[in-house]
């Protein structure tokens, strides 16, 4: 096999597997909007808080080195903070200063920014200060900023920002 026809095979498999993580992501998205509604309807945090706690989170880097949270600009929307892979981060404003309430089904459509196994702080990029964590009822620690929550969604691929004012869910301007 020549390189040539290994980077086309090797290019094949990433588009593949991309578009298999979008199937499954919109999917998401789809049963959490028709199954429960939550993160869409913007439910109170009373009735958010009785959805169990996720069992696991995914954390967005990779698992040796801390999470970083950077700064970038993001047309429509300024700078705003984004993952370490450059994937936006957004606050849910039925949280409470380091009081997450978007578990189970929610977050499953709106992971928490979690750090890896083992590290204890957050680092952020340049300019970014004001990172903490809050411990979440699985033990992990989710990053907050400000002291309120950080979230991922699973409607975004690249440097989308498609979460923006989806049920109580805003875009973190840096």
């Amino acid at each position: 096999m020549t390189l040539r026809s290994a980077k086309s095979c090797e290019r094949q498999q990433r588009v593949r597997s991309m578009s298999a993580m979008k199937r499954r992501a919109f999917l998401a998205v789809g049963a959490a909007a028709l199954g429960i509604g939550i993160p869409m309807l913007g439910v109170s945090a009373a009735s958010a808080a009785a959805v169990p706690a996720p069992t696991h989170v995914t954390t967005m880097s990779h698992a040796k080195a801390p999470v970083v949270v950077k700064a970038q600009r993001r047309k429509g929307f300024g700078v705003i903070l984004v993952t370490a892979k450059g994937s936006a981060l957004y606050r849910d404003t039925n949280d409470g200063p380091n009081k997450p309430t978007c578990t189970g089904s929610c977050a499953a459509v709106w992971p928490p920014l979690v750090l890896p196994a083992g590290d204890t702080t957050p680092k952020g990029g340049k300019g970014v200060t004001g990172l903490g964590t809050v411990k979440l009822s699985n033990g992990d620690l989710q990053v907050t900023f400000n002291s309120e929550p950080l979230y991922t969604f699973t409607g975004d691929s690249g440097k989308s920002v498609n979460g923006n004012k989806v049920g109580p869910f805003l875009v973190v301007p840096a």
